[in-house]
């Protein structure tokens, strides 16, 4: 290393002093080549120039070309030809650059390259001196103090004029390109999706042993559940509704959002003796079940009745209350998940359409932080609920940002820390689409993630249409297509409001559309967007409206 330190102190900027240098070549016509060289030094006009090191005392028998290395143990060992080994680390080196298309780009031609060879510890390394090995490209130790000399003699005993020949220069762009081949800074890392996969495997331990909760609740019939967003209110749900029906009980799981209710559909496929539909899906079911049966239209005699109402938090519960008067009940079992979105007018038909109205099973799970309809009502479950604690969803990063928003009892963070919520910041709304999809298109076509494990939320869905055609205009992977929840499925990067992705989740979110929210007034919208994350989590507006939701400034 004395050579090295020498070589880095006093030769200038102008020179790459490369140490270690090793290869595989594969010249035309021939197998693979193990190529090395202790030092590699360049330089833009004075060429390559390859040094072989060889430590310890060293000597040679010209008579059998024998040569040896004594330790500093006094041990002697047989080595190879250093002149011989710098030669051929020359040659290969040229061999390996052939195969390069930047270096062949260049069209240098001949330009120096000479070999040498340095005894960093011996003092008259000139007896070694011989017909393949002149004095002039032989260093000992006496010259590490002025290295910088000894090396402008090397190169110089290989630039020698040689007539009728022109020299090329290697030039910056030719030490660029050696630094690339041999001396390229490289990491290693495991791609998006890989870690993406590990973090679902986690999540789905953690979160599977929240549905224990099912096992100390199997006694009781009407319960209420309450959780923050990612505690599992969904899995538990959907899992007690799944058991409720294999034990032979006709069951209703029911939901607010249609996204939601055809992913649970979706998952409960197969299972006999369960129906799955949001509210009001249940209630066209019910209305137009009753004008085929009964000739009667209980919606417009309600909306007759009731002019005055609402149609969906009036009109059809209404509707279906008297729809199931007159048919009969149906469900031994009923489950409700997003039961704060459910009005006061949802509960009465939900009881009535029980069989059992003191001995059914009904379960009501819930948020009051995902109130986004400012519907929360009085659930007719009594007592207090039972409480989800641990956020088995999202990453501790993903967990801190979204739970800013959340008020109630304390939830625990997920133990994967996952990386920093990040920021995609821009001016106006085209640069913003810009940045989305050069984020989608970094995703799927260098990390490996699948599209429609990404999903671009929009807080407001007022202008949901400007903002499509604003990110439609935008170029992402073939292999990737924007779409609204409906359009779920392979290749598909989900573009909704968080309004309609409720009760839904991705690995990965971008929230957007944020610039005129409110940290105060619309925390729910906030709180609801950032906790549909699982893995990564990213907030694009303007650098003001990003950093007002994640609260790093005031409004």
């Amino acid at each position: 290393m004395r050579l090295f330190a020498a070589l880095a102190s006093q030769l200038n900027d102008d020179f790459l002093v490369l140490h270690s240098v090793a290869w595989i070549a594969k010249p035309k016509g021939n197998g693979p080549r193990d190529g090395e060289v202790d030092f590699l030094i360049c330089h833009p006009r004075r060429g390559l120039l390859i040094i072989e090191v060889k430590g310890g005392r060293v000597d040679l028998d010209y008579s059998t070309r024998r040569w040896t290395s004594t330790d500093r143990h006094g041990v002697l060992h047989d080595i190879k030809n250093p002149f011989d080994q710098a030669k051929r680390g020359k040659f290969g080196i040229l061999e390996k650059l052939a195969e390069v298309p930047q270096w062949r780009q260049l069209n240098i031609g001949r330009f120096p390259l000479g070999h040498s060879v340095f005894l960093p510890d011996v003092d008259n390394a000139s007896q070694l001196a011989g017909p393949d090995a002149p004095t002039k490209i032989i260093g000992d130790r006496r010259d590490l103090v002025d290295v910088a000399r000894w090396v402008e003699e090397a190169y110089s005993y290989w630039t020698e004029p040689d007539a009728g020949r022109r020299i090329a220069q290697l030039g910056q762009p030719g030490i660029e390109v050696i630094r690339r081949v041999f001396a390229r800074v490289a990491s290693t890392r495991a791609l998006i999706s890989a870690r993406l996969h590990t973090e679902e495997q986690d999540r789905i331990s953690f979160t599977e042993r929240q549905t224990s909760i099912l096992d100390l609740l199997s006694r009781q019939r009407r319960v209420m559940i309450a959780g923050g967003a990612g505690t599992g209110k969904t899995l538990i749900a959907r899992e007690k509704a799944v058991r409720t029906a294999a034990g032979g009980l006709r069951t209703l799981l029911v939901c607010y959002n249609r996204g939601l209710a055809d992913h649970l559909r979706e998952q409960c496929s197969g299972v006999d003796g369960l129906d799955v539909a949001t509210f009001h899906q249940l209630c066209t079911r019910w209305i137009e079940r009753a004008k085929n049966e009964l000739r009667r239209d209980f919606l417009s005699e309600v909306r007759r009745e009731y002019p005055a109402g609402n149609e969906f938090d009036n009109h059809q519960p209404i509707a279906l209350a008297h729809a199931v008067d007159a048919l009969g009940p149906r469900y031994d079992a009923i489950i409700v998940d997003e039961g704060q979105d459910f009005a006061d007018d949802f509960w009465m038909p939900l009881e009535m359409i029980m069989t059992d109205h003191s001995g059914g099973l009904f379960y009501v799970f819930l948020d009051e932080n995902q109130d986004i309809y400012k519907r929360s009502s009085s659930v007719p479950v009594a007592g207090e609920p039972m409480v989800l604690d641990k956020n088995c969803r999202n990453t501790s990063f993903i967990h801190d940002a979204a739970y800013r928003h959340y008020r109630g009892a304390s939830v625990q963070a997920p133990p994967i820390s996952g990386t920093a919520v990040e920021l995609l910041a821009a001016s106006d709304l085209g640069k913003q689409a810009r940045a989305i999809a050069s984020l989608v298109t970094r995703l799927v076509a260098e990390e490996g993630v699948p599209p429609h494990e990404i999903g671009i939320l929009l807080c407001s869905a007022r202008d949901r249409e400007t903002f499509e055609t604003v990110l439609a205009a935008s170029t992402i992977p073939k292999a990737a297509k924007w779409g609204r929840l409906e359009s779920y499925g392979p290749g598909s990067v989900t573009v909704d409001s968080v309004a309609r992705f409720k009760g839904l989740e991705r690995s990965i979110i971008v929230l957007w559309a944020l610039d005129n929210c409110d940290p105060e007034r619309d925390r729910e919208i906030l709180y609801v967007g950032m906790s549909r994350a699982k893995s990564l989590l990213y907030i694009c507006g303007t650098k003001e409206g990003c950093e007002r939701a994640i609260g790093l400034r005031s409004r």
